[in-house]
């Protein structure tokens, strides 16, 4: 299977200017009006609006077929919280309140698998 493009990610390596929007709003509806609007960007916000996983997961999957590329923003930064909107989906991240370097090490760590980071992988097995 083929990873989709990161347009977001594509655009800041070749130093494009973005323009974006900061969604608040927590409705998939609106999520997919904007999408489609014409901007770059579309932050969801998690740390300051009353965005949970499934509102999220709602609202990424709503943006698909939108010109914008999804940034979510997680409540803070926290290896559980993290891998969680991976999980669902998010491609990019901003994460609040990163004031160190070791702050800025551990969100690092949180979204690259080992031996790179701590991000975890799960494992099924059939019984048998």
């Amino acid at each position: 299977m083929q990873m989709p493009v990161n347009t977001f990610k594509r655009a800041i390596r070749e130093a494009r200017p973005q323009i974006g929007l900061w969604c608040s709003s927590c409705s998939n509806v609106t999520a997919e009006a904007i999408a489609g609007a014409g901007f770059d960007w579309i932050l969801i916000d998690t740390e300051h609006a009353p965005n949970e996983l499934p509102m999220v997961l709602s609202q990424l999957q709503a943006m698909v077929g939108g010109t914008a590329a999804a940034v979510v923003r997680p409540a803070w930064n926290d290896l559980v919280l993290i891998k969680r909107l991976l999980d669902v989906g998010a491609q990019n991240l901003l994460v609040p309140y990163v004031q160190t370097v070791e702050e800025a090490r551990a969100a690092v760590a949180a979204v690259r698998y080992p031996p790179q980071g701590i991000r975890g992988v799960a494992v099924m097995h059939r019984g048998g």
